[in-house]
């Protein structure tokens, strides 16, 4: 019987085996280029139920403490959602809800805010045209005392702009490694007409770092209604950034149980990824209930993720109990402090760039 043709596939060339209809090398199925209609639909379907398979079998694991965590590292790692992927897609979802929740109502009141204050300084600017064309009027007629009384009672009408300057604090430096804070009158007219580069030349602030700050503040005061949606932005790359120290963290604290580093990482990815899903959930049940359950829905919340938390460190990283809830006090105390740091970072950074 005569040997049959080797076949390849047609993705990769990678020689195919005498029987089976799928590769070993790329998993594409053999074909030979003509697709049906059916086969299209079927392809179709079934790629969204395998999509939906691992979604909601990655979402049954994670709320079991430390499951999902476990799995990873016992091999099982293609029935589940990429933990970088579960934790930026869950950030995502929970800052989405932030944002709608409290970013627009925010931007709302600071775009009115600066709309009053706009009007304050182009009010404030006319009512001085007015008193100067009042002068005028006056020497004009002087003998006519009705002329300045009915002038009177029209300025008396219009009212006066409540501030025709703004205080401007920023940060200077006075030393090697010390640093004050200035406080500097700035026209309202002025803030609003000049680039906050020609406002630094005007009032006369030199220095790099002076000028940086003074021109961030200003801009700030001008254009701050869209600053809510920027630190928004900038909270979820806040949040990417922490899981490295937070792993560190957790290395340290495991250092005696041979670990890797990146163990610890993915342990802090699903973790995370847990507690944006339920303050997700939570924010959401709070938009939607009076108020006065807020503090309630903060106590679940808090609560929840700190026994979630403690589970997760006796599931995954088997210790006793002693030594587990030893780790777990150091570890949200320590957390606390590298969530001050990176949130003041992060203000830093945000006003520095805005």
């Amino acid at each position: 019987m005569p040997a049959k043709d080797p076949r390849y596939c047609p993705n990769c060339y990678y020689p195919l085996p005498e029987y089976g209809n799928y590769c070993a090398h790329c998993s594409q199925k053999y074909t030979d280029g003509k697709v049906t209609f059916w086969e299209l639909i079927r392809e179709f379907f079934e790629s969204v139920l395998n999509i939906d398979s691992k979604i909601f079998r990655t979402m049954g694991a994670l709320f079991v403490p430390g499951r999902l965590t476990e799995a990873y590292f016992c091999g099982k790692q293609k029935r589940y959602v990429p933990p970088l992927r579960l934790f930026f897609v869950m950030a995502v979802v929970h800052f989405a809800v932030i944002g709608f929740l409290t970013v627009d109502e925010l931007e709302t009141s600071l775009k009115d805010a600066l709309e009053t204050s706009r009007s304050d300084a182009y009010f404030s600017n006319f009512h001085a045209e007015l008193d100067s064309a009042r002068a005028e009027v006056v020497a004009l007629y002087p003998d006519e005392p009705v002329v300045a009384a009915a002038l009177d009672t029209l300025n008396a009408r219009i009212k006066t702009a409540e501030r025709d300057s703004l205080e401007i604090t920023y940060v200077r430096k006075s030393g090697v490694v010390s640093f004050e804070t200035k406080q500097m009158k700035v026209s309202m007219y002025d803030l609003m007409e000049m680039s906050p580069g020609e406002l630094a030349d005007e009032y006369g602030v030199t220095g790099f770092w002076q000028r940086l700050v003074f021109q961030q503040v200003a801009k700030l005061n001008r254009e701050g209604g869209n600053f809510a949606r920027y630190v928004v932005g900038n909270l979820i790359w806040m949040a990417l950034l922490m899981m490295p120290a937070l792993a560190l963290l957790l290395k340290l604290l495991y250092v005696r149980r041979n670990r890797y580093y990146v163990e610890h990482l993915v342990f802090s990815f699903h973790y995370h990824a847990f507690a944006f899903l339920i303050a997700s959930i939570l924010l959401l049940i709070g938009y939607s209930v009076p108020e006065e359950h807020n503090g309630l829905l903060f106590s679940i919340f808090f609560m929840g993720t700190l026994l979630y938390l403690y589970k997760a460190m006796r599931r995954f990283y088997l210790q006793r109990r002693f030594k587990t809830i030893l780790k777990f006090i150091i570890l949200n105390n320590a957390y606390l402090m590298i969530f001050v740091f990176f949130v003041v970072a992060l203000a830093v950074v945000t006003a520095l760039t805005f």
